[in-house]
């Protein structure tokens, strides 16, 4: 079943210029045909459940989104394919600036400074626009578990894996030299 990208819009879009001075909370939560676009997405099983609270606020020339996202989901454990429940909880904290075309034209009073030492890149937008369901969708999606294993799942002794040396093109050219 595919699902269009409409199945996946949170409704979490922020217009920049309608932040007030104490911020705007958005609260994404998502139906059962989300959810289901979220598992295809993602590549897992199911997605039980998937929510997120955010405050966007102004932040040095640009907007700052920080809160949390939650949710469940399930995939197939690695060594043995019975289903795995993950729980997800991530806290959110992105800076978004200006596209490069509106940094360029700011006025003096709207310096930007990014500390590149302690702080993560921003990320940059267009228009006037932030979609916070994106942002909560991304951070998510690096929070599941690429390799899930149910509980005292264990690979068999002896089934470790492909040896990298046997796998080497050396390897093959030792074999046909006949030592």
């Amino acid at each position: 079943m595919s699902h269009l990208p409409s199945d996946q819009d949170l409704d979490a879009r922020i217009r920049v210029d309608k932040i007030p001075g104490a911020g705007r909370v958005v609260k994404i939560d998502t139906d059962e045909k989300q959810r289901e676009a979220l598992a295809e997405r993602f590549g897992v099983t199911e997605v039980r459940s998937f929510a997120a609270n955010v405050t966007a606020s102004r932040f040095r020339g640009g907007i700052r989104a920080t809160g949390n996202v939650d949710g469940t989901i399930v995939q197939p454990c690695i060594v043995t394919g019975e289903p795995v429940i993950q729980n997800i909880s991530e806290p959110i904290d992105r800076v978004f600036l200006p596209g490069h075309d509106q940094a360029s034209e700011a006025t003096a009073g709207a310096e930007i400074f990014v500390n590149l030492e302690q702080d993560d890149l921003p990320d940059y937008y267009d228009g006037d626009e932030i979609d916070l369901g994106e942002t909560a969708m991304e951070i998510f999606a690096l929070a599941i578990d690429l390799y899930p294993r149910a509980p005292g799942a264990e690979l068999e002794d002896g089934v470790a894996g492909d040896d990298p040396a046997e796998l080497s093109p050396f390897a093959a050219l030792k074999a046909l030299k006949g030592d």
